[in-house]
């Protein structure tokens, strides 16, 4: 019996009984995970070791994020700096920077 039969049945029972009728199933779902998402921020605040874990954490995970490098971090993803886009062409070779400053066939 999947989770719908089980609710068709409690409310055939409330009914039955002059009952209110029970909640659908999942309906609370998302309010408990705002209600847990609160709860850790407010442990954060409350705990500083919690703080530190969390920025750790979220440190380590902007490490992990495809497209974003540490030495990037000031500009923004897929813009040149200004010393890439001022580098001048590599001679005796038919690369040129692209976009991005990394060097693309011609």
């Amino acid at each position: 019996m999947n989770a719908i039969q089980q609710h068709m049945l409690d409310l055939h029972r409330a009914a039955r009984h002059q009952q209110p009728a029970p909640p659908a199933p999942g309906t609370g779902e998302a309010q408990a995970l705002r209600e847990i998402r609160t709860w850790w921020r407010f442990r954060a605040v409350v705990d500083e070791r919690a703080a530190a874990r969390s920025a750790r954490w979220s440190a380590l995970l902007g490490l992990l994020r495809p497209g974003r490098r540490s030495d990037t971090a000031t500009a923004p993803v897929g813009r040149p700096s200004a010393a890439q886009a001022s580098r001048p062409l590599q001679h005796g070779s038919d690369r040129v920077p692209d976009v991005c400053g990394r060097p693309a066939q011609c």
